[in-house]
């Protein structure tokens, strides 16, 4: 068991909604730009660019909800760090303007997007061992309820593949693990590296031994924390990120 304190998904989906709440009056997009902006400084934390990476590119799987959302938001970072981040977004979501707008400023940092429907390329051929510095898993987020549908049950299939070649960061809760119980199958991906946002949840427990664990969104003060039974974490100076 982990020393950190966990929040369950049902406290997390309270926590958020306290957040966009009209009390306290954050938006999706700011909450959303923390969390991309977060991950994107663990990958840069954990995959520092060299001469050897240079070239290399980031392989960002983005899901159709906010955990897809924060994915597309840490390739704009990414790019902005100096990395060369490629976008797959089989399932765009409809739901929200700022979806497609977070896909605007993508094409304006000319970051690559390929999606499902109407593309020709396949996926995979981006994820070479030798030209791929890690992947950045932000399929779902803690409010994941199975069972996994296509196309996303054969993208992870295909990452648990890859796993012991290629890096994966999962954004917030490895994606098709449940939030409390963890891996709920043989074939569940496991991440070099997690990024648990705001706090992490019980999943982050079943994490392998040498998996690195990160928490970022630092974004609540010290008695919005203990109002959800947690202590904030110290983070250092300006850093978004917090290595546990």
């Amino acid at each position: 068991m982990s020393l950190f304190k966990v929040v369950s998904s049902k406290l997390a989906a309270e926590i958020d909604q306290e957040l966009m709440g009209p009390q306290v009056g954050f938006t999706l997009q700011q909450l959303m730009e923390l969390a991309g902006f977060s991950v994107a400084q663990a990958v840069s934390r954990e995959f520092p660019l060299d001469k050897a990476s240079i070239d290399k590119h980031v392989f960002v799987i983005a899901g159709p909800g906010n955990n897809g959302g924060d994915g597309l938001v840490c390739a704009r970072h990414l790019k902005l760090f100096g990395y060369n981040p490629i976008v797959y977004y089989p399932k765009r979501s409809e739901r929200n303007e700022f979806y497609k707008q977070l896909v605007s400023q993508l094409n304006f940092f000319k970051v690559p997007i390929l999606s499902q429907e109407g593309d020709s390329t396949d996926w995979l051929e981006y994820l070479k061992p030798e030209s791929t510095l890690c992947i950045v898993d932000a399929i779902f987020g803690f409010s994941f309820k199975p069972p996994m549908r296509e196309p996303f049950k054969g993208i992870l299939t295909q990452l648990h593949e890859l796993e012991n070649q290629v890096p994966i960061v999962s954004v917030d809760v490895p994606s098709g693990w449940d939030v409390d119980e963890g891996p709920i199958t043989e074939d569940a991906i496991n991440p070099a590296v997690l990024v648990s946002l705001t706090v992490p949840k019980p999943c982050s427990n079943f994490l392998k031994r040498n998996t690195a664990h990160y928490v970022g969104g630092r974004f609540i003060p010290r008695e919005f924390a203990n109002k959800y039974g947690f202590e904030p974490f110290d983070y250092e100076l300006t850093d978004q990120i917090l290595k546990l």
